[in-house]
């Protein structure tokens, strides 16, 4: 369980960047789902890496950073969030599940049941290709490793059969795929090889999460 003393509000800011997948404005935020992000709480999730914020004209942007996406496979406490920021937590992230399930064809049942099968497993031995392929590039374990990387390195590999096999790796608990946070960061060669993850473009790769 993480030790970051997150507030139930802090918590629901967190899971509506992720459903939103994209900068969002204070204004928006407010508007929208009834919360901001401003002075402490805004210094203390940027400090923790969980959410990238600049200045886009006279007012604050907010995105999920590479560390936010991590910390939203936590458990988060809501139990004294304000009702409206609560609702609008979990219609987002409803409607994040309804995506994917449209996009995968898979029931809800699948989703949530721990004992489902899972139809059309990628072999093992890609995914193993992957770890070993992850290791090379990876300073320590949990770094993030750019997906072009993990490409070159598995030149040989068709792009649809190692798309399929990272949607199927992030489903373990070790691993974390993430976007860049900062998009005009992003290099041509990363933008290319990026693998479509729920509707959403990812660069980054990290196991032993």
């Amino acid at each position: 369980m993480p030790s970051d003393n997150l507030t139930p509000t802090e918590g629901a800011l967190l899971i509506v960047l992720l459903a939103e997948a994209r900068s969002v404005s204070n204004k928006e935020l407010k508007d929208r789902f009834g919360l901001t992000l401003t002075g402490k709480s805004r210094e203390k999730l940027n400090s923790l890496g969980y959410v990238h914020s600049e200045k886009d004209g006279n007012a604050f942007v907010h995105r999920l950073d590479d560390a936010g996406w991590a910390r939203c496979r936590e458990p988060l406490s809501f139990a004294k969030v304000r009702p409206l920021a609560l609702g609008a937590a979990l219609t987002l992230l409803m409607t994040a599940v309804q995506r994917d399930l449209e996009r995968t064809g898979r029931s809800l049942a699948m989703m949530f049941d721990p004992d489902a099968p899972v139809d059309g497993p990628a072999p093992s031995d890609l995914l193993e290709q992957i770890r070993l392929a992850y290791k090379q590039f990876a300073a320590e374990p949990g770094a993030w490793v750019n997906i072009a990387d993990i490409r070159e390195a598995l030149g040989s590999v068709g792009r649809d059969d190692l798309d399929a096999a990272l949607l199927e790796l992030e489903q373990q608990r070790d691993v974390n795929i993430v976007p860049q946070a900062n998009e005009k960061a992003l290099s041509e060669r990363t933008r290319r090889t990026a693998v479509s993850i729920g509707r959403q473009q990812k660069h980054f790769l990290a196991i032993g999460v």
